[in-house]
């Protein structure tokens, strides 16, 4: 019995049910009018904001839906999203199979696609839910699509969905195409207790009960709401949990007495966010490695001793003739980011000045060869640190090239060299 009464409550309020049914209540309406309105201006940018469970991306597949047909849509979810993933997704909503493999030609395509849409048509539509949960690199190959223009207008309108810090993510200096646009945003509320009675009542009647305050009377649902506040994503969870430990319908007040705490779903622990103030603790420090302006390669950086250089024993390998086998090494403490030149033949460079060994901040550019290093998330720097690191004591060195550069010095002091 309370297996079946599991499956029900999943088929009529789990993930599989949202593509039957989209229940519009205040806050949905007003947010699917702002993004159509957005879209319709000449910047067409739109920016939905909320928690995990407010609705965001229910609105979004909604807007998916309702936008006019001769306009060419593409809904994606950033999370974990790479630029491969990203254009190829992108392509593939706007109908086209290339095979492509490279980045570049992807981008191009996309590209192509979104000016000839732009001079014959409508500019075409991407809808990016989660963009805050997306790897870097793929928010650049977004930008990159963003700054596109074509007789005077943009050739690809934007809609993107995330939590608290979305707009400053999208105005930061690191989608520098978006922040220029005129971006506006709507922040998601939450249901009235009669929105959140219809909505409760609507999910079952599309999951086939054709009276549905024989499952959720109105004092239960009362009692939905007060426990969610509201939101659709918790309220969806109440109701989960209150039909499956129901001993039989309707539902008594009873037995929603026993609901564990609803809390919204955090985002997951291991991923790179940047811009997120859902995400718990600091963001990892990382570093972003181009060439000639282009990005080669993004590192997290995870340990505490990360060795640089050209050898593939590396932590980090920068393919570069001019950068040495073991050419630097950081030290990651809780306050300071330690960079140390491993006496490497062309020597190491932080924002055009030589150094032996110093503290790495965020938005410092590390010159290694042609290759350039750009420090992101840096841990904020303590007195303390700063004052010890002046000290050439400070410092020791304990790992094997370290040993190795010191046992090579003493033999040539043998040996009379």
């Amino acid at each position: 019995m309370q297996a079946k009464q599991s499956w029900f409550g999943h088929q009529a309020f789990g993930k599989e049910a949202d593509g039957l049914v989209t229940v519009s209540y205040k806050s949905h309406e007003e947010a699917l009018r702002f993004l159509r309105s957005a879209l319709d201006e000449r910047d067409g940018v739109g920016l939905l904001q909320g928690t995990n469970g407010s609705g965001k991306s229910t609105v979004v597949r909604h807007l998916s839906d309702v936008l006019p047909g001769g306009a060419a849509v593409a809904l994606v979810d950033g999370t974990r999203l790479k630029p491969h993933e990203l254009l190829s997704e992108v392509l593939a909503q706007y109908g086209y199979d290339t095979g492509l493999q490279s980045d570049d030609e992807l981008e191009k395509v996309v590209k192509m696609f979104a000016v000839q849409q732009t001079k014959s048509d409508e500019s075409p539509v991407l809808i990016v839910d989660n963009i805050d949960r997306m790897y870097p690199s793929a928010l650049r190959a977004l930008n990159a699509l963003a700054e596109l223009e074509v007789e005077d207008r943009y050739a690809l309108r934007i809609v993107a969905t995330g939590g608290d810090g979305l707009k400053e993510l999208v105005e930061s200096e690191g989608m520098p195409a978006l922040s220029k646009r005129q971006v506006g945003s709507y922040a998601m509320r939450p249901m009235s207790a009669k929105e959140a009675l219809i909505y409760l009542h609507a999910r079952l009647e599309a999951c086939g009960v054709n009276n549905a305050d024989t499952v959720f009377p109105v004092d239960v649902s009362d009692r939905l709401f007060q426990h969610s506040k509201g939101w659709p994503g918790p309220l969806n969870q109440s109701a989960i949990e209150t039909i499956g430990r129901a001993t039989s319908f309707p539902v008594t007040v009873t037995d929603t007495m026993v609901l564990d705490d609803v809390k919204l779903d955090p985002p997951p622990a291991d991923l790179p966010v940047l811009g997120a103030k859902e995400a718990t603790g600091p963001l990892p420090p990382t570093l972003i490695i181009s060439k000639d302006g282009k990005v080669v390669s993004e590192h997290v950086i995870k340990q505490k001793k990360i060795l640089i250089g050209r050898s593939d024993f590396a932590d980090v390998v920068v393919d570069d003739q001019f950068v040495s086998k073991m050419h630097a090494l950081i030290l990651m403490y809780s306050d300071a980011m330690v960079l140390v030149d491993l006496n490497s033949a062309n020597c190491t460079m932080v924002n055009s000045v030589r150094i032996t060994t110093t503290i790495l901040k965020s938005d410092d550019i590390v010159s290694l060869g042609d290759h350039r290093v750009k420090v992101v998330n840096a841990p904020a720097i303590s007195d303390e640190m700063a004052s010890l690191i002046g000290s050439s004591d400070t410092i020791k060195m304990k790992n094997l090239m370290d040993v190795r550069r010191r046992r090579e010095q003493r033999l040539k002091l043998v040996d009379g060299k």
